[in-house]
């Protein structure tokens, strides 16, 4: 048996109705040689037994014992891996069928690159496009969306192998915000984004609770802190985090995502 040249690694926790056509539209792919790794995070609905039924040899389901968290999830998925590529997916969202080729065609001819993911439309609960999301294509503009929120998103990765091995892979300590955390560490890699809308994503604030939403931007300012104490930002980025301090502790989540609208952050 050949080995896959991609090891796509999703973690689902409660997926359903959304994870049937998330797991289509990766089997479904133009590109076919990879392997499918998803974990479940101790689901309380049908999402292991759906995954169980799956046919094809190219899914391969673990079952966590208990909750740990999307994360730690991800880093069992990342053990269990043998691609030359790592590719992210959740659970809940679609990828068109050339998303996997694209990338791939891209890091091939371009072997600078390390990282690179793709634009996306976001959809509500019923598949209906509501918006677009259009990160930075170049690496320097990446890296400076990123040290505020994700200047790759996240479901849409697609990375060299030796990236997650060397920043070894994602710290459960920053769930909620462990892509930020992430791309931060990786400031000595080059990234990318392709213009092309190759991801359905589901819109992230219609599929989370307010305490969630507060939970993860109180988490993305920890991770921010955390790397500005260790050096990762300079000095010039401390008023900048003061005043997200100062935002995110006094300010309504409402109020936090139509501010990070207006200034293009989202």
């Amino acid at each position: 048996m050949n080995m896959p040249k991609i090891s796509i690694i999703m973690s689902v926790y409660n997926g359903m109705p959304y994870l049937k056509k998330a797991i289509r539209s990766i089997l479904t792919q133009t590109y076919k040689n990879f392997e499918f790794i998803i974990v479940d995070d101790a689901s309380t609905d049908r999402s292991w037994e759906y995954l169980k039924s799956v046919k094809d040899k190219r899914v391969k389901p673990i079952k966590n014992k208990k909750n740990l968290g999307l994360a730690a999830s991800l880093n069992i998925a990342l053990a269990k891996s043998s691609g030359e590529y790592i590719a992210r997916m959740d659970a809940d969202d679609i990828s068109l069928p050339k998303r996997l080729e694209t990338q791939l065609e891209l890091l091939q001819k371009d072997q600078s690159i390390e990282l690179c993911g793709v634009w996306a439309k976001l959809i509500d609960e019923n598949n209906k496009v509501i918006g677009r999301v259009h990160k930075p294509k170049a690496d320097k503009d990446i890296k400076k969306m990123s040290r505020w929120i994700t200047g790759i998103i996240h479901p849409t990765w697609l990375g060299r192998r030796k990236i997650f091995e060397k920043l070894k892979g994602y710290n459960p300590d920053y769930d909620m915000a462990e892509d930020l955390d992430f791309l931060i560490r990786a400031k000595d890699f080059k990234m990318a984004n392709i213009e092309k809308e190759l991801l359905l994503w589901r819109n992230p604030q219609q599929r989370r609770s307010q305490s969630d939403i507060e939970k993860i931007y109180r988490q993305s300012l920890r991770v921010r802190w955390q790397h500005f104490l260790k050096g990762n930002l300079t000095i010039l980025f401390l008023p900048y985090l003061i005043r997200s301090l100062i935002t995110t502790y006094l300010f309504p989540a409402r109020l936090k995502i139509f501010l990070n609208k207006k200034a293009g952050l989202l």
